[in-house]
């Protein structure tokens, strides 16, 4: 199970400046599914908070500067999810930006987010805002649970899938990794009667989750499972 934000929170932050104009960031945040967003100054720490709400009725001329809420409220990436969890239930937010140990905005959590970080959910994130992995420039899905129900989210071509072993009351750990020519057919040949019983182990207590990512690159293929290794190191994983 995630314990700390910086595993639930949205690393792709979108965040506006003071001065931009309210009217203009309406159109913004519906087209991207947006209920809101952090404001930061020019170093990048968090000013304010601005919602959808507050620009809904925004006059024209106004700047999110006069329609935000301030001053911010924001939480360590470092913190744990229950820390996160107080300060929302304390301020009646829904959603917080995530800051790193110089106070500069690195990301942004909410409250479903922190609610399913508690109950050992993994937390999606909207489609527009994809979960680049700076490090080797590949495009991961969200987590989900490995069964036949789900393996459609996951690519169907060259790439890499990662098996994650969490839930309520165990820590995420990744158990698996590994290239494939074809990573759906892969997972669906991992839960076959012949396969499954190799991860049996896995499956109770706690739950078993697959993320994926297209990498038709050879190269940058070897290069993400040898960042898997590097990040989760120390969990059995095959080549």
């Amino acid at each position: 199970m995630a314990c700390r934000i910086k595993e639930i929170m949205n690393h792709e932050l979108f965040a506006v400046r003071p001065g931009a104009r309210a009217a203009e960031l309406r159109a913004t945040l519906v087209s991207l599914g947006l209920g809101a967003a952090p404001v930061i100054d020019g170093d990048g720490r968090p000013v304010g908070m601005i919602a959808l709400r507050d620009v809904v009725d925004a006059p024209a001329g106004a700047s999110v500067a006069d329609r935000m809420s301030r001053p911010a409220v924001s939480i360590d990436a470092e913190e744990s999810i229950q820390v996160a969890a107080r300060l929302l239930a304390d301020t009646g937010f829904h959603h917080l930006p995530v800051v790193d140990r110089d106070g500069r905005a690195v990301g942004f959590v909410s409250a479903l987010d922190v609610v399913r970080g508690l109950i050992g959910e993994p937390a999606p994130h909207p489609s527009v805002f994809p979960h680049l992995e700076p490090q080797t420039g590949v495009t991961w899905t969200d987590e989900h649970p490995l069964s036949f129900d789900h393996i459609e989210a996951a690519p169907a071509g060259p790439g890499v899938l990662v098996l994650v072993h969490g839930g309520s009351g165990h820590p995420d750990r990744v158990v698996w990794a590994e290239q494939a020519e074809d990573v759906r057919a892969r997972l669906a040949e991992l839960l076959s009667p012949e396969c499954r019983p190799r991860l049996r182990r896995w499956f109770k207590p706690g739950t078993l989750r697959f993320r994926a990512a297209l990498v038709p690159d050879p190269e940058q293929r070897s290069r993400a499972l040898a960042h898997v290794r590097e990040s989760d190191g120390g969990a059995p994983k095959k080549n």
